[in-house]
């Protein structure tokens, strides 16, 4: 489900969440992201990996697809429990008014 996620929303997703468009390995850790597949994206052997390696390793793919997904439906559940706690004081507040 997770790998279904637009390349470009997900790039976009990546450089916001890691303050960068590269991720080095300790980063990697940061985000449970597993070493050896880290070392076998990082192709060219820098101290990082650059957003296209990011993007062409189906496995570092499929782990920030999962993450974004995770992250949004996060938002969508904050959003529908300040949603309800608005809804619980309006209620509070007629019936403290007295209507």
């Amino acid at each position: 489900m997770s790998a279904n996620i637009n390349a470009n929303v997900l790039k976009n997703f990546i450089v916001k969440t890691i303050g960068a468009n590269k991720l080095t390995g300790t980063q990697a850790q940061k985000y449970d992201i597993d070493a050896n597949k880290y070392a076998e994206a990082n192709k060219d052997e820098n101290a990082y990996l650059e957003l296209d390696e990011i993007l062409q390793d189906a496995d570092l793919y499929e782990q920030f697809a999962t993450l974004y997904v995770e992250e949004k439906d996060n938002k969508a559940n904050e959003a529908d429990a300040d949603k309800e706690k608005q809804e619980a004081e309006k209620v509070k507040d007629k019936n403290e008014s007295g209507v």
